[in-house]
């Protein structure tokens, strides 16, 4: 089967403009991105699916490829679903475009979980073991019936009741999708649980009554929300002996 990965990235963000094309050891953020993905074996092409010139033009200067997409996609998802129409790909993944620092094998965990005839969308999803981080909105918790697929993704507290024992589980934003899957989740508008939970798009799947898969990794990546992290990044990166 052919694997597609697509790093979805706007220049446009509320909390980090032009979040992808900042310099992180002197490349731009969308570049560590798409090194990380190429270094997988199992995919085929990578595509950066963008909305502005601007990031076209750095994917040409560093020999990534990239493919305009629309202004209006509301999700990273569509963006995703957009490039799948586009080409002629088995299996897409969506992978996110300010973790530079993702590890290889966790994608591959991610393409492992969609091999299995049953799973058309499959997510990973990591065990909370902080209160702190169960009560955060900004954190997104997975509920899962006993195959692991999601019964409801939320920003509240779930399962109700906290301690160390609860399964209370985090989403973690790397996703996995055959192409009629996208193909079908591209053509549904945002749903009401999915506004509801702002903006938790895999919600517009369970409502059309499509599973998601989540299983549990123990890779854990950092993500780049506000520019202050940057220098969080390079710090690990110098640690690591990456990119200096």
């Amino acid at each position: 089967m052919k694997i597609i990965g697509v790093i979805p990235a706007r220049y446009e963000s509320s909390r980090f403009p032009g979040k992808p094309l900042v310099l992180i050891n002197g490349k731009p953020m969308v570049w560590w991105v798409y090194n990380q993905a190429m270094k997988v074996p199992e995919i085929d092409e990578v595509y950066v699916a963008t909305d502005d010139e601007r990031i076209v033009e750095c994917c040409r200067q560093y020999g990534m490829k990239a493919m305009m997409t629309s202004k209006d996609h509301r999700t990273g998802a569509d963006r995703v679903a957009e490039v799948a129409e586009r080409t002629d790909g088995d299996i897409y993944l969506n992978i996110q475009g300010d973790e530079p620092l993702i590890d290889p094998e966790e994608i591959v965990e991610v393409i492992r979980l969609i091999d299995d005839p049953e799973v058309e969308y499959a997510a990973l999803c990591q065990k909370i073991t902080d209160e702190e981080e169960y009560t955060n909105p900004n954190v997104v918790k997975a509920v899962r019936d006993l195959k692991g697929n999601a019964i409801y993704l939320t920003r509240c507290a779930a399962p109700y009741n906290y301690s160390k024992a609860t399964e209370g589980w985090h989403l973690v934003g790397l996703y996995s999708y055959t192409r009629q899957f996208l193909l079908d989740f591209g053509s549904w508008p945002q749903s009401n649980l999915e506004i509801a939970e702002n903006g938790i798009e895999c919600n517009r799947a369970l409502e059309h009554g499509r599973k998601l898969r989540l299983k549990e990794t123990h890779f854990s990546s950092f993500g780049v929300d506000l520019v202050e992290q940057v220098a969080e990044v390079e710090r690990i990166m110098k640690e690591r002996g990456i990119g200096v």
